[in-house]
Protein backbone atom coordinates (compact mmCIF):
# COMPACT_ATOMS: atom_id res chain seq x y z
CA UNK A 1 0.00 0.00 0.00
CA UNK A 2 1.63 3.54 -0.72
CA UNK A 3 2.21 5.62 2.26
CA UNK A 4 -0.29 8.00 1.61
CA UNK A 5 -3.19 5.76 1.32
CA UNK A 6 -1.41 3.68 4.38
CA UNK A 7 -1.61 7.10 6.53
CA UNK A 8 -5.05 7.94 5.37
CA UNK A 9 -5.81 4.32 6.92
CA UNK A 10 -4.39 4.77 10.06
CA UNK A 11 -5.88 8.46 10.73
CA UNK A 12 -9.24 6.55 9.89
CA UNK A 13 -8.70 3.77 12.48
CA UNK A 14 -9.02 6.46 14.92
CA UNK A 15 -12.76 7.82 14.32
CA UNK A 16 -15.26 5.99 16.53
CA UNK A 17 -16.73 3.03 14.05
CA UNK A 18 -19.89 4.64 13.16
CA UNK A 19 -21.75 1.64 13.10
CA UNK A 20 -20.85 -0.06 16.23
CA UNK A 21 -21.32 3.40 18.16
CA UNK A 22 -25.20 3.22 16.63
CA UNK A 23 -25.86 -0.51 17.81
CA UNK A 24 -24.60 0.80 21.03
CA UNK A 25 -26.75 3.27 21.33
CA UNK A 26 -30.01 1.61 20.03
CA UNK A 27 -28.83 -1.65 22.65
CA UNK A 28 -28.64 0.96 25.39
CA UNK A 29 -32.15 2.49 24.36
CA UNK A 30 -33.42 -0.41 24.06
CA UNK A 31 -32.47 -2.00 27.30
CA UNK A 32 -34.13 1.30 28.81
CA UNK A 33 -30.79 3.36 29.79
CA UNK A 34 -31.36 6.14 27.74
CA UNK A 35 -29.44 8.25 30.84
CA UNK A 36 -26.43 6.16 29.87
CA UNK A 37 -26.39 7.83 26.38
CA UNK A 38 -25.02 11.28 27.65
CA UNK A 39 -21.39 9.45 28.67
CA UNK A 40 -21.78 7.64 24.53
CA UNK A 41 -20.07 10.02 22.12
CA UNK A 42 -21.59 9.84 18.36
CA UNK A 43 -20.64 13.06 17.26
CA UNK A 44 -22.87 13.04 13.95
CA UNK A 45 -25.38 10.40 13.92
CA UNK A 46 -28.84 10.61 14.40
CA UNK A 47 -30.97 7.48 15.22
CA UNK A 48 -34.78 7.34 14.29
CA UNK A 49 -36.52 7.39 17.30
CA UNK A 50 -34.38 8.32 19.83
CA UNK A 51 -34.55 12.07 21.82
CA UNK A 52 -31.25 12.83 23.16
CA UNK A 53 -31.46 13.58 26.45
CA UNK A 54 -31.00 17.51 27.34
CA UNK A 55 -28.42 18.89 29.43
CA UNK A 56 -29.74 21.69 31.38
CA UNK A 57 -29.04 23.39 34.74
CA UNK A 58 -30.64 21.31 37.89
CA UNK A 59 -33.86 22.59 38.79
CA UNK A 60 -33.81 24.55 42.37
CA UNK A 61 -34.52 22.71 45.28
CA UNK A 62 -38.49 23.61 46.94
CA UNK A 63 -36.28 24.97 49.67
CA UNK A 64 -34.41 27.43 47.81
CA UNK A 65 -37.94 29.01 45.66
CA UNK A 66 -38.16 32.43 46.55
CA UNK A 67 -40.34 32.93 49.77
CA UNK A 68 -44.04 34.62 49.21
CA UNK A 69 -43.96 38.44 49.85
CA UNK A 70 -45.18 39.85 52.99
CA UNK A 71 -44.40 36.05 54.62
CA UNK A 72 -43.41 36.55 58.16
CA UNK A 73 -39.50 35.66 59.08
CA UNK A 74 -38.34 32.45 60.79
CA UNK A 75 -38.83 33.69 64.13
CA UNK A 76 -42.60 34.96 63.09
CA UNK A 77 -46.03 32.45 61.95
CA UNK A 78 -47.13 30.84 58.90
CA UNK A 79 -46.42 32.18 55.14
CA UNK A 80 -49.03 34.47 53.42
CA UNK A 81 -49.74 31.65 51.53
CA UNK A 82 -50.73 29.42 54.52
CA UNK A 83 -52.34 31.86 56.48
CA UNK A 84 -56.13 30.91 56.08
CA UNK A 85 -58.24 33.12 54.32
CA UNK A 86 -59.31 36.17 56.60
CA UNK A 87 -56.80 35.53 59.02
CA UNK A 88 -54.98 39.31 60.48
CA UNK A 89 -51.76 39.67 59.79
CA UNK A 90 -49.24 41.36 62.47
CA UNK A 91 -48.66 44.86 61.81
CA UNK A 92 -45.10 45.70 61.42
CA UNK A 93 -44.43 47.58 65.33
CA UNK A 94 -42.00 50.67 63.19
CA UNK A 95 -45.43 52.37 61.42
CA UNK A 96 -47.71 51.45 65.23
CA UNK A 97 -47.68 53.44 68.45
CA UNK A 98 -45.42 51.67 70.83
CA UNK A 99 -46.38 50.09 74.08
CA UNK A 100 -44.95 50.55 77.24
CA UNK A 101 -45.34 47.71 79.93
CA UNK A 102 -46.88 48.68 83.10
CA UNK A 103 -44.10 48.30 86.09
CA UNK A 104 -44.06 45.73 88.76
CA UNK A 105 -46.07 45.95 92.18
CA UNK A 106 -42.29 45.75 93.22
CA UNK A 107 -40.77 48.37 91.25
CA UNK A 108 -43.54 50.90 92.40
CA UNK A 109 -42.90 49.75 95.97
CA UNK A 110 -39.25 50.72 95.08
CA UNK A 111 -40.39 54.16 93.73
CA UNK A 112 -42.45 54.68 97.08
CA UNK A 113 -45.69 54.90 95.43
CA UNK A 114 -48.43 53.78 97.48
CA UNK A 115 -50.31 50.57 96.46
CA UNK A 116 -53.35 51.12 94.38
CA UNK A 117 -56.85 50.22 94.83
CA UNK A 118 -59.00 48.81 93.00
CA UNK A 119 -56.29 46.60 90.43
CA UNK A 120 -57.89 43.49 88.46
CA UNK A 121 -60.00 43.33 85.50
CA UNK A 122 -63.51 45.18 84.79
CA UNK A 123 -65.92 41.83 85.35
CA UNK A 124 -69.86 42.02 84.56
CA UNK A 125 -72.43 41.58 87.37
CA UNK A 126 -73.10 38.91 89.30
CA UNK A 127 -73.26 35.98 88.20
CA UNK A 128 -69.42 35.81 87.38
CA UNK A 129 -66.83 33.08 86.63
CA UNK A 130 -63.15 34.06 86.32
CA UNK A 131 -61.90 33.55 82.38
CA UNK A 132 -59.43 31.02 82.43
CA UNK A 133 -56.84 33.62 80.53
CA UNK A 134 -54.32 34.81 83.15
CA UNK A 135 -54.12 38.45 83.85
CA UNK A 136 -51.08 39.80 85.28
CA UNK A 137 -51.54 41.75 88.59
CA UNK A 138 -52.10 45.60 88.16
CA UNK A 139 -53.89 45.13 84.40
CA UNK A 140 -57.73 46.25 83.73
CA UNK A 141 -59.89 45.46 81.37
CA UNK A 142 -63.19 46.73 80.70
CA UNK A 143 -66.09 44.16 80.24
CA UNK A 144 -66.69 44.54 76.91
CA UNK A 145 -63.36 44.13 75.61
CA UNK A 146 -63.14 41.32 78.64
CA UNK A 147 -65.51 39.46 76.83
CA UNK A 148 -63.92 39.58 73.54
CA UNK A 149 -60.56 38.77 74.89
CA UNK A 150 -62.11 35.65 76.16
CA UNK A 151 -63.66 34.76 73.10
CA UNK A 152 -60.20 35.05 71.17
CA UNK A 153 -58.48 33.36 74.17
CA UNK A 154 -61.47 30.01 73.78
CA UNK A 155 -60.85 29.66 70.34
CA UNK A 156 -56.85 29.78 71.00
CA UNK A 157 -57.45 26.94 73.67
CA UNK A 158 -59.24 25.04 71.23
CA UNK A 159 -56.13 25.02 68.62
CA UNK A 160 -53.34 24.49 71.23
CA UNK A 161 -54.80 23.57 74.60
CA UNK A 162 -53.27 26.54 76.09
CA UNK A 163 -54.06 30.37 77.63
CA UNK A 164 -53.26 33.49 76.84
CA UNK A 165 -51.30 35.29 79.15
CA UNK A 166 -52.67 39.62 79.12
CA UNK A 167 -50.08 41.38 80.32
CA UNK A 168 -51.59 45.09 79.96
CA UNK A 169 -54.45 46.49 79.49
CA UNK A 170 -56.74 49.94 78.69
CA UNK A 171 -55.33 52.48 81.14
CA UNK A 172 -56.19 56.02 82.33
CA UNK A 173 -54.51 59.58 82.70
CA UNK A 174 -53.80 57.86 86.56
CA UNK A 175 -52.46 54.85 85.66
CA UNK A 176 -50.16 55.95 82.96
CA UNK A 177 -49.03 58.61 85.46
CA UNK A 178 -47.67 56.16 88.17
CA UNK A 179 -46.25 53.95 85.32
CA UNK A 180 -44.22 56.91 83.92
CA UNK A 181 -43.71 58.75 87.71
CA UNK A 182 -42.31 54.82 88.86
CA UNK A 183 -39.84 54.74 85.08
CA UNK A 184 -38.82 58.04 86.17
CA UNK A 185 -37.59 57.56 89.39
CA UNK A 186 -36.06 54.10 88.65
CA UNK A 187 -33.68 56.02 86.37
CA UNK A 188 -35.24 55.05 82.88
CA UNK A 189 -34.97 57.07 80.07
CA UNK A 190 -38.83 57.88 78.87
CA UNK A 191 -36.98 59.61 75.80
CA UNK A 192 -36.19 56.47 74.13
CA UNK A 193 -39.01 54.94 75.32
CA UNK A 194 -41.93 56.75 73.70
CA UNK A 195 -42.16 57.96 70.21
CA UNK A 196 -44.00 61.30 71.20
CA UNK A 197 -41.14 63.32 72.42
CA UNK A 198 -42.97 66.37 72.65
CA UNK A 199 -45.74 64.88 74.76
CA UNK A 200 -42.83 63.15 76.64
CA UNK A 201 -41.41 66.69 77.63
CA UNK A 202 -44.68 68.02 79.02
CA UNK A 203 -44.76 65.17 81.23
CA UNK A 204 -41.48 65.13 82.09
CA UNK A 205 -41.52 68.66 83.17
CA UNK A 206 -44.52 68.30 85.40
CA UNK A 207 -42.27 65.77 87.23
CA UNK A 208 -39.32 68.28 87.38
CA UNK A 209 -41.64 70.77 88.91
CA UNK A 210 -42.97 68.72 91.39
CA UNK A 211 -39.57 66.93 92.61
CA UNK A 212 -39.61 67.16 96.72
CA UNK A 213 -43.33 66.93 96.88
CA UNK A 214 -44.90 63.48 98.31
CA UNK A 215 -45.38 60.41 94.85
CA UNK A 216 -49.08 61.24 95.08
CA UNK A 217 -48.57 64.87 94.36
CA UNK A 218 -46.46 64.16 91.58
CA UNK A 219 -48.61 61.24 89.78
CA UNK A 220 -50.96 63.93 90.17
CA UNK A 221 -49.58 66.56 88.21
CA UNK A 222 -48.20 64.21 86.05
CA UNK A 223 -51.89 62.85 85.51
CA UNK A 224 -53.12 66.45 84.63
CA UNK A 225 -50.75 66.81 81.90
CA UNK A 226 -51.64 63.39 80.84
CA UNK A 227 -55.21 63.56 80.31
CA UNK A 228 -55.16 67.66 78.76
CA UNK A 229 -53.26 65.63 76.17
CA UNK A 230 -55.82 62.76 75.71
CA UNK A 231 -58.25 65.90 75.31
CA UNK A 232 -56.19 67.31 72.62
CA UNK A 233 -56.37 63.54 71.05
CA UNK A 234 -52.29 63.29 72.10
CA UNK A 235 -52.07 59.97 73.38
CA UNK A 236 -48.14 58.88 75.01
CA UNK A 237 -49.07 55.92 75.01
CA UNK A 238 -51.28 53.09 72.98
CA UNK A 239 -52.86 51.75 75.75
CA UNK A 240 -54.66 55.13 76.80
CA UNK A 241 -57.10 54.54 73.85
CA UNK A 242 -59.76 52.57 74.65
CA UNK A 243 -59.42 48.84 73.49
CA UNK A 244 -55.47 48.51 74.00
CA UNK A 245 -54.51 44.87 75.46
CA UNK A 246 -51.28 43.39 75.03
CA UNK A 247 -51.02 39.56 74.60
CA UNK A 248 -47.77 37.75 75.53
CA UNK A 249 -46.11 36.05 72.49
CA UNK A 250 -42.18 35.25 73.40
CA UNK A 251 -43.67 31.99 75.07
CA UNK A 252 -45.71 31.38 71.84
CA UNK A 253 -44.30 28.91 69.28
CA UNK A 254 -44.77 29.60 65.25
CA UNK A 255 -47.70 27.31 65.27
CA UNK A 256 -48.97 28.55 68.21
CA UNK A 257 -48.44 32.09 67.00
CA UNK A 258 -50.76 30.61 64.03
CA UNK A 259 -53.41 29.87 65.97
CA UNK A 260 -53.64 33.12 67.94
CA UNK A 261 -54.31 35.14 64.85
CA UNK A 262 -56.57 32.84 63.70
CA UNK A 263 -58.64 33.07 66.76
CA UNK A 264 -58.34 36.46 66.93
CA UNK A 265 -59.56 36.48 63.07
CA UNK A 266 -62.77 34.93 64.20
CA UNK A 267 -63.86 37.87 66.98
CA UNK A 268 -64.63 40.91 65.20
CA UNK A 269 -63.05 44.41 65.13
CA UNK A 270 -59.77 43.08 66.51
CA UNK A 271 -56.66 44.82 64.74
CA UNK A 272 -53.65 42.49 66.09
CA UNK A 273 -50.09 44.83 65.84
CA UNK A 274 -47.16 42.68 66.44
CA UNK A 275 -44.44 44.43 69.05
CA UNK A 276 -40.69 43.71 69.49
CA UNK A 277 -39.62 45.80 72.53
CA UNK A 278 -41.02 44.04 74.44
CA UNK A 279 -42.33 41.10 72.33
CA UNK A 280 -46.07 40.92 72.41
CA UNK A 281 -49.14 41.17 70.13
CA UNK A 282 -50.82 44.20 71.15
CA UNK A 283 -54.42 44.47 69.99
CA UNK A 284 -56.87 47.20 69.66
CA UNK A 285 -60.35 46.07 69.99
CA UNK A 286 -63.26 48.07 69.44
Amino acid sequence: MPPTRRVAAKGRSKEPPRRLCALAAALLCAAGCTEKLESVELPGIDLPGLDWPKTSAPAAPASAAPRAQGAPSAAGAASAAARPPGTPRAAAAASQPECDELPSEEEERRAQLPPLTALGKAVPTEPWTPPPYEVLPGVTLPAPIAAKVERIDRGYARRTREHLVITSGTRDANRQARAMFTKLRLGDDLLKLYRNKAAVQEITKAYRASSGKPPEQVVAAMEAVIQDQIDRGIYVSAHLRRGAVDVRNRTMSPKEKRAFLESASEVGGVLVIEETTPAHYHLQID
